[in-house]
């Protein structure tokens, strides 16, 4: 009974720092996702009045733009400000935009 009741201490101990992590991991993907969205506006000049969700479903709903921008979140990530970059260049902007 000592067991379980110590788990249960435990895992209620820790639960408030697994929510932070998990609130941190949230945060940096929002940012991650942010600076592709904006990247990718500022690379084809894309209207202001374009929302950054159709931005961001028009690039990932096309299959040669998929994997780059997946590659390069990806490389975001891992800080690998080179990869992100070779990634982005991979990204060929739809034919509407500047």
């Amino acid at each position: 009974m000592n067991v379980v009741r110590s788990a249960l201490v435990i895992s209620l101990l820790l639960s408030p720092l697994a929510q932070a992590d998990s609130a941190y991991e949230t945060l940096q993907f929002a940012l991650r996702e942010q600076q592709i969205t904006n990247d990718l506006r500022e690379k084809c000049q894309l209207p202001p009045s374009l929302s950054d969700e159709a931005l961001r479903q028009t690039f990932l709903n096309d299959k040669n733009d998929k994997a780059p921008l997946i590659a390069a979140a990806q490389a975001l990530k891992n800080n690998d400000n080179s990869a992100y970059r070779e990634r982005m260049a991979q990204v060929v902007c739809p034919p509407q935009a500047g």
